[in-house]
This record gives C-alpha cells, sequence and structure tokens, in this order.
C-alpha cells in the first residue's frame, strides 16, 4: 500500500508540475505577444503623413471631428452598384496595387494602397495603354461567390506587375490614391486620407499615405479593369459607408427604410488600426476584393498580410434580393477638398442630388 501510494503521489505531482510548466509558458508566450504587438504598434505601424479629411474644422478643439452617417437605410444605396452604366473606354478604370517596404524593417514589413485611374489617364502614353491592355488579358477573372467567402477565377495570374521603366514615366495627375494608416482620430475613415493631393494623384508619384514608407522601393502591380464607372472615389465612398453633411444631419427620409448601412469590413478610423488584424493591406484586401470584386492575393507581403476579409452580404438588383459579398456604393457624395484648401469656418461637404 505504502509503494503505491507512493507512486500515485509521485504521479500527481508529475502531473502538476507539467500543468505548471504548461501554464507558465502559455503567460510567456502571451506576454511576449503583447509585447510584440504593443513594439509593432507603435514602431512598424504607418501614421497618415497629412491630415485626415474627417478633423472638424469648426472648433478649436483638435479632438473635436466630424461624425459620418453610418445608420442610414439601404435606400441610399445604388442597389444595382452602377450597373447601369454602359461599358465603355470612358467609364474604364484601371485598378492598381503599389507595394512599399518600411523603414527601419529590413525591406520584410509592407505597406500596400490602390490607385485607381480611369482609362484617359494614359491617353498621352499609346505604349503604356497597349502594354496595360496587355497585362489585362493575363489577369483571372474573379468573382465573388454568392454562397462562400471563396473566389470563383478562371484561369490567369491574380495581378501583374507593370515594368518600372513605364510607370515612372506617368505622371498626369488624375489617378485616386486609397490607403490607409494609424491616426489619433475615432471615426469612420478618418485613418484614410482623402484630400487634393490624394484624389490627384499621379501613377509615378512615389508618395504613401504615410510617412515611412520607403518610396524609393516602390513596386507597382495592375489587378485588373472595371468597366462599370467605378471611380477611386466610389470606392472610397463604399469602405466608408457615405458620409454625414455639416451640421450632422441625416442625408436621407430615415422613414424610407428601417435597414442601416453595414460596415464595409472595418469603420477605419486611425484608432481602430492594428498592426496585424486591420492594417493598410486589410484595406487594400477589403477595396480590391469587396467593391471591385478582384483577388485579394498579394505579392509577397509575408507576415503583414495575414487577414482574409469577409465582405458583408448586400442586397443587390432590381428586385432587391440577389445577395452578394459586396460593399455597394452609397449615394451621398463628399467633395474631395482637404483640409488645407478650405476655411476655419467650412467643411466643402455636400449632398450631390
Amino acid at each position: 500500500k505504502t509503494t503505491m501510494m507512493s507512486a500515485c503521489t509521485t504521479t500527481t505531482n508529475s502531473h502538476r508540475q507539467t500543468a505548471t510548466r504548461a501554464t507558465v509558458a502559455a503567460l510567456l508566450t502571451f506576454a511576449a505577444a503583447l509585447f510584440l504587438g504593443v513594439i509593432a504598434r507603435h514602431n512598424l505601424r504607418g501614421d497618415v503623413s497629412s491630415q485626415p479629411l474627417r478633423l472638424s474644422t469648426k472648433s478649436s478643439s483638435i479632438n473635436n471631428y466630424e461624425l459620418l452617417d453610418t445608420t442610414g437605410p439601404l435606400t441610399r444605396l445604388h442597389t444595382n452598384n452602377n450597373v447601369d452604366k454602359q461599358p465603355s473606354s470612358n467609364n474604364e478604370y484601371f485598378i492598381f496595387l503599389q507595394k512599399f517596404p518600411l523603414e527601419n524593417t529590413w525591406q520584410m514589413i509592407f505597406h500596400t494602397e490602390v490607385v485607381v485611374c480611369p482609362r484617359s489617364t494614359f491617353d498621352d502614353g499609346t505604349d503604356f495603354l497597349s502594354t496595360l491592355d496587355q497585362l489585362v488579358d493575363t489577369l483571372s477573372t474573379t468573382t465573388n461567390n454568392n454562397n462562400n467567402d471563396s473566389d470563383d477565377t478562371t484561369r490567369g495570374v491574380p495581378f501583374a506587375p507593370v515594368p518600372q521603366e513605364q510607370w515612372t514615366q506617368q505622371s498626369n495627375s488624375k489617378c485616386t490614391q486609397l490607403g490607409y494608416g494609424g491616426a489619433a482620430c475615432p471615426t469612420t475613415c478618418c485613418g484614410s486620407p482623402h484630400g487634393t493631393e490624394n484624389t490627384n494623384y499621379a501613377l509615378n508619384s512615389r508618395q504613401a499615405v504615410i510617412g515611412n514608407a520607403m518610396g524609393d522601393k516602390k513596386e507597382l502591380f495592375l489587378y485588373g479593369v472595371n468597366s462599370e464607372g467605378v471611380s477611386g472615389l466610389d470606392a472610397y465612398r463604399a469602405v466608408c459607408g457615405g458620409v454625414n453633411p455639416e451640421d450632422n444631419e441625416t442625408t436621407s427620409n430615415q422613414d424610407d427604410d428601417d435597414a442601416i448601412m453595414p460596415t464595409c469590413v472595418s469603420h477605419w478610423a486611425g484608432t481602430d488600426y492594428n498592426p496585424l488584424t486591420n492594417n493598410c493591406n486589410t484595406f487594400t484586401s477589403t477595396i480590391l476584393k469587396c467593391v471591385y470584386g478582384l483577388s485579394d492575393a498579394k505579392p509577397k507581403l509575408g507576415v503583414s498580410d495575414l487577414v482574409t476579409v469577409k465582405c458583408p452580404m448586400e442586397k443587390r438588383g432590381d428586385n432587391g434580393m440577389d445577395i452578394v459579398p459586396m460593399c455597394l456604393i452609397p449615394d451621398v457624395v463628399l467633395t474631395t477638398t482637404s483640409l488645407s484648401d478650405v476655411g476655419d469656418d467650412e467643411m466643402n461637404m455636400k449632398k450631390v442630388e
């Protein structure tokens, strides 16, 4: 009996020691992950390098922000999502992704942005247009699947590198730059600058929306062409869920529909930024996948791009019964004027009837 009790006691102690070691290891792992997260948030994140458009100029308080209306009824949306626009070269937009390594990361951490350019941007460069058309022919045709979050993809590649010797010659400022970074602001899309310099962007620009991107190392990739007239401004409005006009009044008849406008993956406030789960690459994935229906595959970003975005399920079609995973475009239009271009007593925000 003594021998059996001794054996049981030894086994129990062994189990306790194993459990204790496992607990300590788990706590140390958690502490290390928390520490690395804090370090990453403060040192690896990209802070937006220009003032966000949503910062109110009506008050001297720097923490007074212009709120966006994200609770309006779905009747504010283009339910056909611009399908009424007939495909033509005048409505075509090339969708690019630009990739930057971050400073002090040994070019192992990357920032990406979407750049949307109307076809007319390159009318003066027939050789470049020819190159883009040839690249488009190599791309896969990707559509969102209605039944699950996977993509139906035909043969081809999801993106194609654009020759540097050609894109560096494209100085026409007709493109829209769409990027996201951390900022000390809590309102929808305030982490995504959308001023004059962003809406009049040249493809050969090496300027990112954040301050610690290595512009001289920029790489450019073509993801596709949109023939339904969905511009860069439309894409911005889709991910931001519309805007609130002056005086924070609603822009729609609240009695039309009790439904609310769903969030497009995130609110994209500066304070929503997370270096792992809600970063600049999550933002570009959302635009590519949920707005344009393109692939959200990225060119060798590694740990910089760990999240597979899940688009909100939206009603679409004349009968409002077709359910598709996408972010629809609100009817409300924001005049793209940066804070540096407006006075202290006005925000140039309005509804276009």
